[in-house]
């Protein structure tokens, strides 16, 4: 009895073992069908695929990066990474710079015409989606997503377009001619005429200057009749004859 006892031990500890290169082998079979399964590329979501970085036969080992200096040096995307990529064609996305003075009144949902270089005279619909709510600190711009419907798929993924955005200035109120401010000792001015025709020197505080028209940011309320021409002789109180120009044509 006493030399069957390291026997049987031996035994149980040799079936132990045994059972534990089957958890083992059992184990690298399933890594190995984990590892199979990445052979399947299935994309994110539909679309074409734009650049192809692999061809048939290349050997592509797990965690090595692809090399696709010798096949696609650049991608759309401006610098060659992964597999393939992919592209949803039917709607496209152009990202857009807006000037600070420009960038407070784009808001999400705006509508905008986008125009191909060589198409100019063929604008398109599109539609602000988002922007980066902040500045770039470099350019004082607003990065700014649009989308465009391509249904067609006339319009290639990469192409150079103009974006127009129907948009004022922030912070404009009127735009008047740069002949009606007045700068002079008493600061800078425009002549309105107030009831029963009087003369009156409005303080004004101006925005941007486009050369024949400047920005007015602050000072009048909208709707006032404005001397476009003010001469040196007008005081203030004075009453004149305005006489409103007609319209072009008329």
């Amino acid at each position: 009895m006493l030399g069957r006892l390291p026997a049987r031990r031996a035994a149980t500890a040799s079936v132990a073992a045994a059972e534990a290169g089957v958890e083992s082998n059992a184990a690298n079979v399933h890594r190995l069908e984990a590892l199979t399964a990445f052979e399947r590329v299935v994309a994110p979501f539909a679309g074409t695929i734009v650049q192809r970085n692999v061809d048939v036969g290349t050997l592509i080992t797990a965690g090595s990066p692809t090399d696709p200096t010798a096949l696609a040096p650049t991608n759309v995307g401006g610098a060659a990474s992964g597999l393939f990529e992919v592209a949803r064609i039917d709607v496209l996305r152009v990202f857009a710079s807006v000037p600070q003075a420009y960038a407070p009144n784009v808001k999400a949902g705006m509508p905008v015409r986008v125009s191909v270089r060589g198409r100019v005279t063929e604008p398109m619909a599109g539609t602000v989606t988002r922007s980066a709510n902040a500045l770039d600190p470099g350019t004082r711009t607003l990065l700014v997503e649009v989308d465009i419907p391509n249904p067609s798929r006339e319009m290639l993924p990469g192409m150079f377009v103009y974006v127009d955005f129907t948009i004022s200035a922030a912070g404009m109120r009127w735009r008047v001619p740069a002949t009606a401010v007045v700068f002079d000792a008493n600061g800078t001015r425009v002549v309105t005429i107030g009831p029963g025709n009087a003369v009156h020197f409005q303080p004004v505080v101006l925005g941007r200057d486009f050369g024949e028209s400047i920005d007015v940011q602050a000072g009048l309320r909208g709707g006032e009749l404005i001397v476009k021409q003010p001469s040196i002789r007008l005081q203030e109180g004075q009453v004149v004859n305005p006489i409103v120009p007609s319209p072009p044509g008329g």
